[in-house]
């Protein structure tokens, strides 16, 4: 099973067992981001999906830790939100705070580098965000509706969904 399929399945399996049996709520979409996109687009998806994903979610966190050496555009961000959260490099499931705009730019700036980043839905949303092996895979799951929004900004900002993220089906 591929990584990608596997953290899908595993975003998918998870979602439906915090949301029980009996819920009526509809399934969510789950989504990739697709391999070989531009560092800028895939900034800008992230950044639109986890603004999308963050509010109201009940549980954020990053590991710092990366398996390969943090690039220099990333070692700012890492210093900031090790000390905004009282953490070291190193350190896994570290909490962050996504309503306060420098810890979410921090975080959107290590998401690609760091092994393990999570955002989680309230039980039963249908949303959540999980990002692995040191940026290679990138995956979110949203109801229809709130991605549309997603798909309605990026394409403000110029990047069609279609040719940055792949639905998994």
């Amino acid at each position: 099973m591929s990584a990608e399929h596997s953290l899908a399945h595993s975003l998918t399996a998870f979602e439906l067992r915090r949301r029980g049996r009996n819920d009526q709520n509809p399934r969510p979409l789950d989504f990739l981001l697709l391999d070989g996109v531009t560092p800028g687009t895939r900034r800008t998806v992230v950044e639109e999906v986890i603004l999308e994903v963050a509010p109201g979610a009940a549980s954020i966190d990053i590991d710092l830790i990366s398996d390969l050496p943090w690039p220099s555009g990333a070692q700012f961000a890492l210093t900031a939100i090790a000390d905004a959260t009282r953490a070291r490099e190193g350190e896994s499931a570290v909490v962050v705070d996504l309503t306060d705009e420098r810890q979410r730019e921090w975080f959107i700036t290590l998401v690609p580098h760091t092994i393990s980043a999570e955002i989680w839905g309230p039980a039963g949303s249908g949303v959540s965000f999980s990002a692995s092996d040191t940026g290679s895979v990138i995956g979110w799951s949203l109801p229809a509706e709130r991605w549309e929004r997603v798909g309605a900004r990026l394409r403000s900002r110029g990047i069609d969904p279609d040719s940055a993220t792949r639905k998994v089906p």
